[in-house]
């Protein structure tokens, strides 16, 4: 079973053309995925770290598989290694802003992937741990290059919250019986999506981050665009 998993289609670009179903899938970790779960879904990106992967390895199921970190190293609150379990954590709106500035080369890497991608074979579906902080960042991004609007682009990012929530109140109630109510809080926000993180991204990205910081050519998001819209 995939937690967090959503098909993207269906959502409208400015231009009034949808996202095709069966193209783009973002989704939590697939270490307990089965083959069932991933039908139509022709390649995989994982974002976790070398930690996480290793914890909790994907069951890809003959998929191709492409292990692209967003970062290589703990970053409490974002990623999910056991070291990082019950630790007090920074504001996550901060975090935001520090990973799309500090790892714009992963971005862009892993944007190419999606982009250049032959949807002719099939889907690609991108995760982290969650789905909710790296994965929500590619999804925006990829959302971003396909014309669709910010307000759209946070409303599919909120959605984690259907299935994140009830798990962040009870990890909440957990923490605060060992470790206190403020850690308990810090915690919580780890596991929740915040309209606030995703505006702080956007601030940090400025007014030309696809094709300014990241370098994505024009062409190549034409093409993206032809082959996922319609």
């Amino acid at each position: 079973m995939i937690q967090n998993k959503r098909d993207l289609g269906g959502i409208m670009a400015s231009d009034g053309r949808r996202i095709r179903p069966g193209m783009l899938v973002r989704s939590a970790h697939l270490s307990q995925a089965e083959d069932a779960d991933l039908q139509g879904i022709a390649s995989v990106i994982d974002l976790r770290t070398t930690g996480e992967r290793q914890e909790a390895p994907d069951q890809a199921h003959g998929r191709e598989y492409l292990p692209i970190p967003i970062f290589d190293g703990v970053l409490a609150g974002v990623s999910h290694e056991q070291e990082t379990e019950n630790a007090g954590i920074p504001d996550m709106a901060i975090l935001y802003g520090r990973i799309v500035r500090e790892c714009a080369a992963s971005f862009r890497r892993v944007l190419l992937a999606v982009m250049e991608h032959d949807f002719a074979r099939g889907a690609i579906l991108w995760h982290c741990t969650e789905g909710k902080d790296r994965c929500g960042l590619t999804t925006a991004l990829a959302l971003e290059a396909l014309g669709v609007d910010r307000d759209t682009i946070l409303a599919d990012y909120l959605k984690t919250n259907e299935v994140n929530l009830p798990k962040a109140i009870s990890i909440r109630r957990e923490v605060a019986a060992i470790h206190g109510e403020a850690v308990a809080e810090s915690v919580y926000k780890a596991y929740i999506a915040d309209e606030r993180y995703l505006r702080t991204a956007w601030e940090a990205m400025g007014d030309d981050y696809l094709t300014g910081t990241l370098g994505i050519p024009a062409d190549t998001i034409t093409r993206f665009r032809q082959s996922v819209l319609a």
